[in-house]
């Protein structure tokens, strides 16, 4: 925020911030960044001084991020919203998969449906709903799910 008068500067500018919930424990536990209420304040800062925000719901922790809260705490200071969905590889996997096992056993079943399985229902439903939602609120999205098909 510091830079504020610099960024007003530039023509066409566009500042993002991840954000994929609005739970403080569950940020903690799984990004180390600037807390969540920071990063909201700085997107309202930077939306009234006339730059275009952008939050990138990312990633999308299946049953866990709640993207329509996130929206709504969001709405009146961002001007588009890209989803993109949880993907795990290699070592990752195992910890964020032992992470849910722990914290939310609730949900184990199904992460292990998409991530072991290789179910897409999960996320075929989540885009139907994301894209049904924006429609409904005339909400600018891009939707990043898939990427192995994107890779190809």
């Amino acid at each position: 925020m510091r830079d504020i008068e610099i960024l007003k500067e530039f023509k066409n500018l566009t500042v993002s911030f991840s954000i994929n919930t609005t739970n403080s424990d569950f940020q903690k536990d799984i990004d180390q960044a600037s807390s969540i209420e920071s990063r909201f304040r700085a997107l309202r800062i930077l939306n009234d001084n006339g730059i275009r925000t952008v939050l990138f719901m990312s990633p999308i922790f299946p049953y866990i991020t709640d993207f329509r809260n996130v929206m709504e705490r969001s709405k009146d200071c961002v001007k588009e919203y890209w989803f993109e969905n949880l993907n795990l590889r290699g070592d990752y996997k195992r910890v964020i998969m032992n992470y849910v096992r722990v914290k939310y056993p609730q949900v184990y079943e199904e992460y292990k449906k998409i991530y072991y399985d290789k179910s897409n229902v999960y996320w075929e439903g989540l885009e139907n709903e994301i894209r049904e939602y924006c429609k409904q609120n005339h909400v600018n999205y891009k939707i990043y799910f898939y990427h192995e098909r994107i890779k190809k």
